[in-house]
């Protein structure tokens, strides 16, 4: 009883460690202070200041646009190598799965520097394709790991029935394999989405001359002296984080659902 206690209380002051610092971040964009000082006034003065704010919303708009792109072609990629990948010929899936997986192991700091020496030796300038590229390598052993793993779980009897009503395979996929995994499809795009949304290293060695990124922008803004607006800003990302946090949850545990009643 003592140990469970004790355990139960480390696991409490840990979590306590982790999150007041963003739960006082998350207070203090409604604070009407500027330096984030007390007493407690509620304003939202801040997010009006924000949605005021070209710089931000270009570097947000910039953030979407590039996650959005890497999430589809994450996506794409992901669900072709891991439906690809030949179940008999177990060495070809490991090298495989090895290579997809092999980004998670590398520095995303190594990752970046090494893109742009490539480009230097090319002779090419920082450009937005590039930059692309970069955040599908560090993003799409995300995707694929998700993927992969409902595949694995998927009953292959089914496609099997498929084919053998006289089904193509592009039939079978698009009216049977894709309904079945469209779960981890989706939670892998948005896990692709975030991470690439979030990405300050990769953004900081291949963005083109000019262009921002919402994490630049806001590592600059604290660079050169601190707005409130970061505040806010960094509220909202959290907000919209833990939405799709939630929403790959409810995505994940219906597909479990649908696994276990076809066993069932």
């Amino acid at each position: 009883m003592k140990k469970k206690i004790f355990g139960w209380t480390y696991a409490l002051l840990v979590f306590i460690f982790l999150y007041t610092p963003i739960i006082v971040l998350a207070l203090m964009s409604f604070n009407k202070s500027r330096y984030n000082t007390l007493p407690f006034n509620f304003s939202t003065e801040w997010y009006l200041e924000l949605f005021n704010d070209i710089k931000l919303i270009n570097a947000a708009t910039n953030s979407v646009y590039i996650a959005f792109i890497t999430a589809i072609i994450c996506v794409v990629l992901g669900t072709a190598l891991m439906l690809g990948i030949p179940e008999e010929r177990k060495k070809v899936s490991n090298i495989v799965n090895s290579i997809v997986l092999m980004p998670l192991t590398i520095p995303w700091i190594i990752m970046g520097l090494s893109l742009l020496l490539f480009l230097m030796k090319l002779g090419l300038n920082k450009n937005l394709f590039v930059l692309i590229i970069g955040h599908v390598i560090i993003s799409l052993p995300y995707a694929a790991l998700v993927i992969g793993a409902r595949i694995s779980d998927m009953d292959k009897s089914i496609e099997e029935a498929s084919y053998s009503l006289g089904a193509n395979e592009w039939t079978t996929f698009r009216r049977i394999t894709l309904p079945a995994i469209l779960p981890a499809v989706i939670a892998g795009g948005f896990l692709s989405f975030m991470i690439s949304f979030d990405n300050f290293v990769i953004s900081y060695f291949l963005i083109p001359t000019g262009n921002s990124t919402l994490p630049i922008e806001i590592y600059s803004s604290i660079k050169f002296g601190f707005t409130p607006e970061i505040n806010a800003v960094a509220t909202i990302i959290l907000v919209v984080s833990l939405a799709i946090i939630i929403l790959i949850a409810l995505l994940m545990k219906s597909s479990l659902k649908n696994i276990f009643r076809r066993k069932a």
